[in-house]
């Protein structure tokens, strides 16, 4: 009886090290596809509403060629710079202005989230895109052969910020960490 208690212990324990083994070796990093909210949806519109002014998590990896989803929850425009830019090389237009629209080391600027139509056409040859959408952003190895051609990106950090002036002062931005 003591041999097989003794087996039963030996056997148990390599199972439980063979799964630990096997689930640390199995967690991809960096990844080829990462989600990330953008605005947690709660659309009141005062000014420091700084809850709803957030991007998680705020410091993003992603491997060379992938993509990360931006999840878009309100009135939020994504726009990413290149390596080297910082919060404070964001020239900002003047208070009152709803948009800062730097386009200086401008990598990718997303969907104007104004809502409508433009004017003059009826609503349903161009509905809103104000909301509550994915924006995908890809950071590829090599140019693309389209029209036009899309950029190829460089290992790097990059910087990502809401282009909404007072939701950008109020500390929306994260960085993109793109490795080889």
């Amino acid at each position: 009886m003591k041999r097989w208690t003794r087996l039963l212990m030996c056997v148990v324990t390599l199972f439980g090290v063979g799964l630990t083994a096997s689930w640390s070796m199995a967690q991809p990093a960096p990844l080829l596809s990462v989600p990330v909210a953008f605005g947690r949806g709660l659309n009141t519109a005062q000014p420091g509403n700084l809850v709803n002014h957030v991007i998680l998590p705020d410091d993003i990896e992603v491997k060379l060629g992938g993509v990360v989803h931006f999840l878009v929850a309100g009135f939020h425009q994504v726009v990413v710079y290149k390596p080297g830019t910082q919060p404070e090389d964001i020239a900002l237009p003047p208070a009152g202005t709803t948009f800062i629209n730097d386009a200086t080391n401008r990598f990718y600027q997303g969907i104007t989230p104004a809502g409508g139509p433009a004017p003059g056409l009826p609503i349903t040859t161009d509905p809103s895109n104000a909301r509550n959408r994915v924006e995908s952003v890809s950071f590829p190895a090599s140019a693309g052969t389209g029209t036009p051609p899309s950029e190829a990106a460089d290992p790097g950090v990059y910087l990502v910020i809401c282009n909404v002036r007072n939701h950008f002062l109020d500390g929306m931005f994260a960085f993109v960490r793109v490795v080889p």
